[in-house]
Order: structure tokens, then sequence, then C-alpha cells
């Protein structure tokens, strides 16, 4: 199993946007020596929710200090761009990358950041769709023009090419059923969210079933599952118990900020009529209810109830949790080590036992077969 790390750069109330973007290119370079396998940039606009709001330069940024990590859009929200420009801004970042560019893109959730740019909520999915062909055929055709509903482009070579002749791999964001079908129908790798690991399951089961329909080979289909990636909040510490507390604790600022900028859509998963892509970028719910909400007065004292997507412990208990997915046949897991007001010592704290007692210890386990 390999790990990637996600990058949001929220910027709580004390912490300078400049101070946020140092920090987190400080986790770019222990992830390139550490042994994370990849690093992932969230997109989002205008707010302390998160900072990326360009992402290629910052993935170019990323590109230039690092030499053996892969880099990923997660995701690049393709209804806010473009998409002839995203395809140049794409091109440029898998050539200063040397090839190590993923391209995860979605549609996007944010009425608040869809109004800013003047794009309705309403169209995201028709252009999503849209974009995505025009960035596929700008990218992997050398003479390229268009004409839909959105877009009209005249015939045009995007320039750089991308870096081995080909466009870069493409993931989508998926966060419900419809999507996931849509993109095993189109044998597209998936970037999943914060899902409980039963939840994981029923959406594996799913792409296997629709995948085997289309008559794809149970190797084969072993082989894209093993492409997918998952993301998971992680805070590592020596109890699990004061790991879940500070997970607890900075997913309250999160949440405060997430209903703020985003509104109705910043909700927890269960309190929405549908279901919408979270302000992780698209990848998954909203964090849960953290230590502000409390209990009505006929309620009883209990545990804290778990937080979906949250790997919240000590190594050990990380790993096994780890394991949980595997068995699932996931091979590639998205850290998200940085998430609401986590002082930075927290973060700085997880990336070393990832780095020094994780890490080693997936190595040193065989590869084995996942369970059906």
């Amino acid at each position: 199993m390999e790990i990637g790390m996600f990058q949001l750069l929220p910027a709580p109330e004390g912490a300078g946007d400049r101070e946020v973007i140092e920090q987190s290119l400080w986790e770019v370079d222990r992830a390139e020596d550490g042994g994370l396998d990849s690093v992932w940039v969230a997109e989002h606009h205008l707010s302390p929710f998160g900072l990326v709001g360009a992402p290629s330069v910052y993935a170019a940024a990323v590109a230039q200090r690092t030499r053996r990590v892969a880099i990923g859009y997660a995701v690049a929200v393709v209804p806010l761009h473009h998409p002839l420009r995203l395809a140049e801004e794409i091109a440029w970042v898998d050539n200063l990358s040397h090839g190590r560019l993923l391209v995860g893109v979605g549609p996007g959730f944010s009425p608040f950041e869809f109004a800013a740019y003047g794009v309705p909520l309403a169209e995201r999915a028709a252009r999503l769709a849209e974009g995505e062909v025009i960035l596929r055929g700008a990218l992997g055709q050398e003479s390229f023009r268009h004409e839909g509903r959105f877009w009209r482009i005249p015939e045009v070579t995007v320039r750089p090419r991308p870096y081995r002749g080909s466009p870069p791999p493409f993931l989508r964001a998926s966060s419900s059923m419809e999507s996931l079908r849509t993109a095993a129908r189109e044998g597209m790798p998936l970037l999943l969210g914060l899902q409980s690991v039963a939840q994981l399951a029923e959406r594996i089961a799913v792409y296997r079933a629709e995948r085997a329909a289309l008559g794809c080979s149970p190797a084969e289909i072993e082989r894209e599952v093993g492409e997918l990636r998952v993301l998971r909040r992680m805070v590592l510490a020596p109890s699990d118990r004061e790991a879940s507390a500070q997970a607890r604790q900075a997913l309250v600022w999160e949440e405060r900020t997430a209903r703020r900028v985003h509104g109705d859509l910043g909700r927890p998963e269960g309190t929405r009529a549908t279901e919408e892509p979270g302000p992780a970028g698209g990848l998954g719910p909203a964090a849960e209810p953290g230590p502000a909400a409390e209990p009505g007065p006929a309620a009883a004292p209990g545990p804290a109830p778990p937080i979906p997507g949250g790997m919240f412990g000590t190594p050990e208990t990380v790993i096994g949790e780890l394991e949980a997915l595997a068995a699932l046949g996931i091979r590639h897991v998205i850290a998200w080590l940085r998430f609401g007001d986590l002082p930075f010592a927290g973060v700085r704290r997880s990336l070393a036992l990832l780095r020094d007692e994780v890490l080693p210890a997936l190595r040193a386990v065989p590869a084995c077969s996942p369970r059906a």
C-alpha cells in the first residue's frame, strides 16, 4: 500500500497566509524525503477554508521542489475554469514534474464559490462533462476543436504537449453511487472520500459488478480497483484518546467554517436530503459534528460517535485500519494530515510517526489477495 498526502491549506484565526503556505511546503519536503508516494492539491476559493485558489500554481511549486512524488489535483473543479486554459496549465505542470502528474476532476459544490465566479451551480455536472471532453481532446490531440453548449473552441494546438506525449492519468471524484457507476462504465479510476469502511466495501462491490458486466476479466478488475485512491483524515499520537481528541477539536473549526462559507452544503453527511460532494475538494462529506455539538438534556452520556473517514490513534491503530482497507483491494490511501485548526506541531508529529513507524510496517507486509 502507498500513502500520499492531501493538502487543503486551511487558515484558521491567528495563522497568517504566508505562514500556512510555508508550513505546507515544509510538509511537501517531508513527503518527498519521508517515503510518501504523492501530494494531492485541493482547490478552494476566496476563504480561509482552503487557500489553494490557483491549484496549478501551487502544483508547479511542488513539482519544482520534488523529484520523486506524484502530484495530483484533488480535485480540479472543472466548471470554474475555462477548460482550454486548464489544459494548458496541466500540460505545464506535467512537463515541470517530468510526467509525475495525476489529474483528479470534479464538479465542485460550493454555492459561494460558484457565485463568486458567476457560474450557475445547477450547471456544474454538465460543465464537468463537457469540460472533461475538452481537457482530454486538447491534451490528447495535436489539433483540436470543439463546439459545445458552454464552450466553442476553434482549431488549436495546446503547447507544450504533455511530457510523455499523451494526457496524464485522469481520475474522477465520486461521492455518490450514480457518479461511481458512471466512472465504472467509462473505466475511469476514482477518487473516493471519507466514507466508512462498510460504505467503501459496498461501493467497490458495485464498481466490480459494473466492470464485470462490461466483460472485464477478474485480473483486470483487480488491477483497476488497485488504482482507486481513498482519502482518510489522520492524526497519529502516543495514544488513541489523544489523537481522537485532537481530531475532534480541529473539526469544530472546520465544520463552523464550512457552514459559514459553503452554506447548507457544509453540513455533515446524513443531515442532507441528497448526497453532495463535501468540502474536501469534492472527495467526501463534510466533517462530522465535533465536541461543539452537545447532546440534548435527555441524551444519555456515552462515547463520542466515530468520525467516518478518520484514522486517529497510535501507529499500531492506524496500521490496523489501513490493513482493513487493503482487504478491500485498496492500494492507495491519501492521508489528510492537516485539517481544521489542528496545530502544526500535531501535523509534524503525525508525519514523523507515519514516516518512522507506519510506512516501514506497511512495506514489511507481503502483498496478499483481497477478499471478495
